[in-house]
């Protein structure tokens, strides 16, 4: 290279100075300035200092076709990094790559974008990695979305990206590199050569001397342009000094120099994304195009060889592409449709080739947008659909569905603001000015306002798109589950929302169709179970039957999702976990990174309940990294909601108070509020729990009016704990008056988990207004309750409040029975602040708690059937437990014995000193269920 010394000992610094993370070197200059050359030079100086160089050069050809530049990059990476893949990440890169089927549901862009971080994550472990981008805003959106996405993340890999960019191809960085870090993006504008380095490059290139005079002609003319320069210097020795000189028309009369053979095949050669001898051969004619390619390469405008074929600079490539008439245009893209083998690209040949609306072309190009949105690749789907639109007569309403489509796969691309722009124009169609086609178009238009977090937008829009839908069935039951579903999430307009749930399953019915159903049935029994109706087992049975027909579900939007959280409110503990171990391992298995936060803090809980909390965090973790790292605002107030539970659980009131005030931020932000009443509740009975009820009582405070009836029931967690609060504060009559409220909203609940919390908040008042039969009925009944329910959490509560209630009553050693297995269970939950007061209520009374390395009755009856050779499922059945409670007793008794394994545990039984009874011979473990 010539006269760019300055420019290389920048890259060198730039190589040299890199630490981990991602870093970009961005080439900017104008068109044939030398970005090329020195972005050649860079992958060679990379490349030595042990870096692996993986290169892609879009054209603007290649800018619509899905995943073109990603396989590039990653055809050989993904070959030698696949093993170590999860297996549902590799079959995302598969489907993408197209070199496999989709085979299922529509691959998810996020899904996508995660394999790739995966690959070049595990690539760069290996070697330090350099991605190369020629021309980067020429990059595909498909690809520009999942490096995007992976670039910023990163951050302990060795990841460079050396670009270029035209600068006058758009302001600012290229997408690619819009999310770095600061300070990870390093710009280096190329600039032009000076007058003696013209003539040194002239000299050295092309044997071309000129005279001083000529000389400064030339670099006037050039601009210091080393492409200009040197079609100049073509000029001058072809044609002498004489003619004047104008660069710019240079490439335009090399090309027009051309036989007419040579202008055909550079003109189709522009016009494709991978040019190929054969391809041209069977678009011109096979003697034609070998003449035109033979003068092409003469000429120096297509490199010599190549397949696919190349232009020798991007500028001659553009000047074959212009000056073109639309007839012309047309036609070479008709031809190129004759021959390239590609579906998507035929497509997009097909449309480019019409002259007019076309209904075939039209339906071609849903085809090809149903196919790339299926590899992952939504905003090409949009880009296709609104070419569909285009080729569709104005009145027809197919043109408005169209658009609509071109609306939702911007939304699934997660540009909610285009998504948008493009509904609304849309709605000005004459196709979408009423029916059906409105009605699609509003839908469309509702579901962007959802996800932009102005519900009360959605829903005055998706009322109106419910007078346009007429007698379309399908399109009804759509509407009505979302605005069901904003009724839900927002808590407001219940009973509207109740209605919709309901007119929704009554259309699928009638309609008839599986899918439809499938996703219909699961809402529906929500929110019949969120009204006051039992769950109808039928209900249960006929989604089964529908298994097959949810494919096209992600494992969020599942009826056995729907009938988890039924399950779990009807105190039925671990069937609710079992179904939502299932749903996590077919999200995982599908990559469905949408569903993953929700259903890994979902089961938070179970590794609670299992005694391992570390399990516990270790999840809501990942839930919180993935719902970040994805965008998901709402899945990261749904993992939070759940961290305050468990943190609460836990006893640790710093991490809990810490994470609801961030969910409450993201609450106010997203509209949200599934989860901020339970929430809140956790928080105040941990407050409470440290004898501050005054600060208990400001979490649910706005709970606790009881003339508010609160149709949703969402307000019942927080009162339950107001009821605890109020005792605390000794104003009974108000817990008395809350309780009332409480009982009369019970009555018409079918949820045992909350009666069972009622009761236990009724044994409390009733202790402290002196009422000890009473107090001793709610809490027997509240303990059959949690037992039934598998739930060591609740029943350890209601036992604490047990052995309040016999202290107070001198049943001593009832209590002692009471608290200590009490104790017992917050011990294996971790809570250590819970069995702190257990402690301490054992102390009043003189019964000190299990010594460190002994057994509880239970755990000691466990351990003998190990011992005596019985599996757990085999204790399960002897005891009546399942076999996770076995599971969670195991690992209890390994912890008190200070052993790892049933191998050590008959030894260690000898050395237990624990009695199933206490030594009064009054005492018994517990006179309760």
């Amino acid at each position: 290279m010539i006269g760019r010394e300055h420019e290389l000992r920048l890259v060198a610094s730039f190589l040299d100075g890199t630490g981990p993370g991602t870093h970009a070197l961005l080439l900017r200059g104008e068109a044939g300035i030398g970005k090329s050359t020195i972005w050649q030079s860079a992958l060679t100086s990379a490349a030595g200092r042990g870096y692996r160089v993986v290169v892609t050069r879009p054209t603007p050809a290649e800018a619509g076709i899905p995943f073109a530049a990603l396989n590039d990059l990653l055809g050989d990476l993904a070959d030698a990094v696949r093993p170590e893949l999860p297996p549902p990440q590799a079959a995302a890169l598969d489907v993408a790559l197209m070199r496999a089927d989709v085979g299922g549901p529509p691959l998810q862009p996020l899904a996508l974008s995660l394999a790739v971080l995966e690959l070049l994550r595990i690539a760069a472990a290996r070697q330090p990695l350099a991605i190369a981008i020629d021309d980067a805003p020429w990059l595909d959106e498909a690809s520009t979305s999942a490096l995007r996405f992976a670039l910023r993340r990163l951050d302990r890999e060795r990841v460079l990206v050396i670009a270029t960019q035209r600068t006058d191809a758009r302001s600012g960085p290229p997408a690619v590199l819009t999310d770095l870090p600061d300070g990870r993006l390093t710009t280096l504008d190329v600039t032009a050569l000076a007058a003696d380095d013209v003539e040194r490059l002239l000299e050295a290139a092309l044997d071309l001397r000129l005279t001083p005079t000529v000389a400064r002609r030339t670099h006037q003319a050039s601009g210091g342009n080393p492409f200009y320069a040197l079609e100049i210097g073509r000029a001058i020795k072809a044609h002498g000094t004489d003619r004047p000189i104008d660069a710019a028309a240079l490439p335009r009369s090399r090309l027009a120099a051309l036989p007419p053979d040579g202008v055909a095949v550079v003109r189709h050669a522009a016009a494709m994304s991978h040019p190929s001898e054969a391809a041209l051969g069977a678009a011109i004619g096979g003697s034609e195009a070998e003449r035109g390619l033979r003068a092409a390469r003469e000429a120096g405008i297509l490199t010599a060889d190549d397949d696919p074929i190349r232009f020798t600079h991007p500028l001659l490539a553009a000047e074959a592409s212009s000056g073109i008439g639309d007839d012309e245009r047309r036609a070479i893209h008709r031809r190129l449709a004759s021959v390239v083998t590609d579906p998507d690209e035929l497509a997009r040949h097909l449309a480019l080739g019409a002259d007019g609306p076309d209904e075939a072309v039209a339906q071609r190009l849903d085809e090809a947008a149903a196919r790339v949105y299926a590899r992952g690749a939504p905003d090409a789907a949009a880009d296709l659909s609104q070419l569909a639109a285009d080729l569709t007569p104005p009145t027809d309403p197919a043109r408005a569905r169209r658009l609509a489509a071109a609306g939702r796969f911007r939304l699934r691309a997660g540009d909610a603001a285009r998504a948008r722009q493009l509904l609304e124009t849309a709605l000005d169609e004459p196709a979408a000015r009423g029916g059906p086609a409105r009605a699609e178009v509003l839908l469309a238009l509702a579901v962007v306002r959802q996800l932009m977090d102005d519900f009360a937008a959605s829903v005055t829009i998706g009322e109106e798109a419910l007078q346009h839908a007429a007698d379309d069935a399908a399109l009804a039951i759509e509407i009505k589950l979302l605005l069901a579903g904003a009724s839900f999430i927002t808590g407001t307009s219940w009973a509207a929302g109740a209605r919709h749930a309901t007119e929704a399953m009554a259309l699928a019915e009638e309609l008839g169709d599986p899918r439809v159903l499938a996703g219909t049935i699961g809402h529906f029994a929500s929110w019949q179970y969120a009204t006051g109706t039992p769950l109808d087992p039928e209900i249960e049975r006929r989604a089964a039957e529908l298994e097959p027909s949810t494919i096209h579900l992600r494992a969020l939007d599942l009826p056995a999702y729907d009938f988890a959280s039924i399950h779990y409110a009807d105190g039925e503990t671990t069937r609710a976990h079992g179904v939502l171990h299932a749903l996590l391992e077919r999200a995982e298995r599908e990559n469905d990174a949408s569903s993953l936060p929700f259903l890994l803090a979902n089961l938070s809980q179970a590794d609670l309940l299992a005694g391992d909390h570390a399990a516990a965090r270790e999840r809501l973790d990942r839930a919180e990294r993935l719902a970040e790292v994805t965008g998901q605002a709402t899945a990261q107030v749904h993992a939070l909601a759940w961290r305050v539970r468990i943190e609460a659980r836990l006893g640790n009131a710093d991490a809990a108070i810490a994470a609801a005030h961030r969910a409450l931020e993201l609450m106010d932000s997203t509209s949200w509020r599934v989860a901020e009443w339970w929430m809140r509740a956790e928080l105040a009975v941990l407050v409470l729990s440290r004898g501050d009820a005054t600060a208990a009582l400001a979490w649910v405070a706005d709970a606790l009016d009881p003339s508010d009836e609160d149709e949703t029931g969402r307000r019942a967690w927080a009162r339950v704990a107001g009821v605890d609060i109020l005792v605390a504060l000794g104003r009974l009559g108000e817990a008395r008056e809350l309780l009332a409220a409480l009982d009369r909203f019970v009555a018409s609940r079918p949820s045992p988990r909350l009666r069972g919390e009622v009761l236990r908040a009724r044994a409390r008042l009733m202790a402290a207004e002196g009422d000890i039969a009473g107090a001793d009925a709610a809490i027997s009944e509240a303990l059959q309750i949690h037992r039934a329910m598998d739930d060591r959490w609740e029943v350890a509560r209601t036992l604490l409040l047990a052995g309040e209630i016999d202290r107070r009553a001198r049943r001593r050693a009832q209590a002692r029975g009471a608290l200590r297995e009490a104790l017992s269970s917050f011990a294996f939950l971790g809570a250590g602040p819970w069995a702190s007061q257990v402690q301490q209520q054992l102390a009043r009374i003189g019964g000190a708690a299990h010594a460190p390395g002994t057994l509880t009755a239970t755990q000691r009856e466990v351990a003998e059937l190990v011992v005596s050779g019985l599996t757990n499922r085999q204790v399960a059945d002897r005891l009546f437990m399942s076999p996770h409670t076995v599971e969670a007793h195991l690992s209890a008794i390994y912890r008190a014995l200070g052993i790892g394994s049933r191998r050590d545990l008959e030894a260690a039984l000898s050395g237990d000193s624990t009695s199933p009874r206490d030594s009064d011979p009054d005492s018994r473990d517990s006179a309760r269920p």
